[in-house]
């Protein structure tokens, strides 16, 4: 039932109530006949002015009332980009109207995100489909080889036996960055005592053999005022294995790698520095994109799934911290990460 009928249906229920009402005290001896009927026509004549008085002001505001659910069935079958109502009364109208606007907005907001993150799947798996590609047929080729005879050499055999491997472990790189990424938003921080030389011993040890074997420096500075604090050590642990891969991935065999602790505006920063092909200017600022990658970083070698990044910067915003990038391309690179220490003891 829409209000103009409400109004019309309440005066012919008050008229009736109200000519009821007199026809019964006339019955009852209290009004004369002609009292009875000039009250009743009164009754009548005030009812029809209330009516008419309810309607012009009524009639505005069901006309944007109306405006209002034009705009919410445009809204309902997706024309989001529709023109704002300018209601500025009355007051309960016209907060509905802004709330009904900000509403708006935010799906409108949401629908964006959701399409920019529908985009960047599909040209994440597009990209990940053709790095694939590379690994696979670069396996399947050696493998052929070796089967058919034609690698027959020892040395010969042993190189493809080497790309074998390290095809392989670049495929199992590329899926353990895809299951990163699809559980890198869902974890917990786990908050643990972290002595800052206990945190990064392990790290070098775990590439200590592979220093060795490309004959690199490894020169690490530590403040000498860095107490113990608490923070996520998994999260930690995780940036900076992926800034050492960048590091060594980037970088020439013989080039030395530096890392650096120490504290500023009251967060603890660790550096990586190296002295590789570096990332041009324009680049980056767009590095951290999951669908981003460097050119150079397709190489048939050192290439991987370009998701290392965007998973340590996703890891970092999650202990409250952020990664700083300074580089200068042909040069080398220098990647910070920088947090807040939760409890220092």
């Amino acid at each position: 039932m829409t209000i103009r009928k409400q109004l019309i249906y309440s005066f012919i229920v008050t008229i009736i109530t109200t000519t009821f009402l007199f026809y019964t005290l006339y019955k009852l001896m209290w009004f004369d006949g002609p009292l009875t009927i000039l009250l009743t026509l009164c009754s009548f004549l005030s009812g029809m002015m209330t009516l008419i008085i309810g309607i012009f002001f009524t009639v505005p505001m069901i006309k944007k009332i109306e405006k209002l659910n034009e705009k919410t069935q445009k809204i309902a079958k997706g024309q989001f980009e529709t023109e704002k109502l300018k209601i500025n009364a009355p007051k309960e109208i016209k907060e509905l109207s802004e709330s009904f606007d900000q509403m708006v907005d935010k799906i409108q907001e949401q629908m964006n995100l959701i399409k920019e993150e529908q985009e960047e799947k599909m040209n994440m798996v597009q990209n990940l489909a053709h790095d694939l590609k590379t690994p696979l047929a670069s396996i399947k080729s050696y493998s052929e080889g070796l089967r058919d005879g034609i690698i027959h050499s020892e040395s010969d055999t042993q190189k493809a036996y080497s790309i074998l491997i390290n095809q392989s472990d670049r495929l199992s790189r590329m899926f353990d960055d895809i299951t990163d990424v699809i559980t890198v938003n869902y974890q917990e921080n786990e908050l643990t005592q972290i002595h800052i030389d206990q945190l990064l011993i392990p790290i070098f040890e775990v590439y200590s053999q592979r220093l060795q074997h490309e004959q690199r420096e490894l020169d690490v500075k530590i403040a000498e005022n860095i107490k113990p604090f608490t923070q996520d050590q998994r999260a930690i642990e995780r940036i900076i294995m992926n800034f050492i891969d960048n590091a060594l991935k980037f970088s020439e065999h013989g080039s030395p790698l530096a890392v650096e602790v120490f504290e500023v505006d009251d967060e603890i920063a660790i550096s990586i520095s190296d002295s590789g092909m570096g990332i041009p200017e324009s680049d980056i600022k767009n590095i951290f994109e999951r669908t981003f990658r460097v050119e150079s970083s397709r190489h048939k070698d050192t290439g991987g799934s370009g998701l290392g990044l965007y998973i340590a910067q996703t890891l970092a915003h999650q202990i409250g911290g952020h990664i700083e990038v300074e580089s200068t391309y042909g040069q080398g690179t220098t990647i910070t990460l920088r947090f807040p220490p939760q409890d220092r003891l």
